[in-house]
């Protein structure tokens, strides 16, 4: 019964499993390991809907840089503390690293352009063209009319595979624009429920 929606049943699944012996924090475990087929985890994980944000920082020339993302938590209220996951090797991963910055903007059911103008590849110029844009404490961009926005700096950054998971303190945060959330599944998106 693992495979409930047909086209699931289609992908190939593999899985390997390992055991190995673990001290931490002076526990011991036995950890399994089982892998599965980066298509088919895609796959399953698109049936999970999240909120869509806009995460942007600096670059080096002093200029915008953001990308559409939908790995994003709230992680602590004291301190007050955020999460977004990005891909390790791409360019957002290293311009927060560098500049040590970045802002998260929530959309709104309205903002379906902007999520998906941010989610392609482009030029960082192209994409502000889009939306009221203002600067942050800072200095990264806050979109005016979201539905929320947080202006955090970073406290870590953790590798997880092929992503880092980047731990951002709030040092601001605002809600202009309370609305309905723009929402990601299944590779498309949708409006959230009404209030």
């Amino acid at each position: 019964m693992r495979n409930t929606i047909p086209f699931l049943a289609a992908l190939p699944l593999r899985r390997t499993e390992t055991q190995r012996y673990r001290v931490r924090d002076s526990v011991s475990t036995i950890e399994t390991e089982a892998a599965v087929e980066p298509a088919y985890l895609r796959t399953v994980l698109a049936q999970w809907a999240s909120g869509v944000v806009i995460v942007t920082t600096i670059r080096e020339d002093g200029e915008r840089h953001g990308m559409t993302a939908s790995s994003f938590t709230s992680v602590a209220l004291d301190p007050p503390l955020v999460s977004v996951c990005l891909a390790s090797d791409g360019t957002t991963c290293r311009m927060v690293r560098r500049s040590g910055v970045f802002a998260v903007n929530v959309l709104g059911s309205e903002h379906r352009d902007i999520g998906r103008r941010f989610a392609e590849p482009g030029q960082d110029a192209d994409r502000f063209a889009v939306g009221d844009w203002s600067t942050a404490t800072t200095g990264a961009a806050v979109l005016t009319d979201a539905t929320a926005w947080l202006d955090c700096v970073v406290a870590a950054c953790h590798p997880a595979g092929d992503h880092t998971i980047v731990l951002g303190m709030v040092r601001d945060a605002a809600v202009p624009r309370p609305a309905e959330p723009l929402i990601y599944h299944d590779r498309t998106y949708h409006e959230g429920m009404a209030r």
